[in-house]
């Protein structure tokens, strides 16, 4: 079993997965809301700010746990937990500030903006890095 320890190889797999993860989840948003620019501008911006209310989150726990990558279990478990604990509520701190701060919203939009992340996020996770 590679321990990630000897030669940098998994971590750097890890590392190079987190990385085009967060690059899919970029150009899912970025498409997105371009696309939505047809519909006009309130669609445009509303899925933006959902697609950065997952992001950032994402982007925060990324920074947090990879360099914990290829060190001892207890270090990278609760590096992770706490990570996660983090990114759940800046996601819930960053809807709120939207929904109280910008107006007019198209909420249904914002949700899709949401979630196209959180899913190509994961999608991007299917494949090995190393492909």
């Amino acid at each position: 079993m590679e321990s990630g320890n000897e030669n940098g190889f998994v971590t750097s797999a890890n590392s190079q997965l987190v990385s085009r993860s967060l690059r899919i989840q970029s150009l899912v948003a970025l498409l997105l809301s371009g696309g939505l620019l047809l519909l006009g501008p309130v669609a445009a911006y509303s899925s933006m700010f959902g697609s950065l209310a997952a992001y950032i989150p994402s982007l925060c726990f990324a920074l947090l746990v990879v360099p914990k990558f290829g060190s001892d279990s207890a270090t990278f478990l609760r590096t992770a937990a706490v990570a996660e604990v983090a990114k759940i509520f800046l996601t819930g701190l960053l809807c709120a500030a939207v929904f109280i701060w910008v107006k007019p919203l198209a909420a249904g939009w914002f949700f899709a903006g949401m979630a196209a992340v959180i899913f190509s996020g994961r999608f991007g996770m299917l494949f090995r890095a190393d492909d």
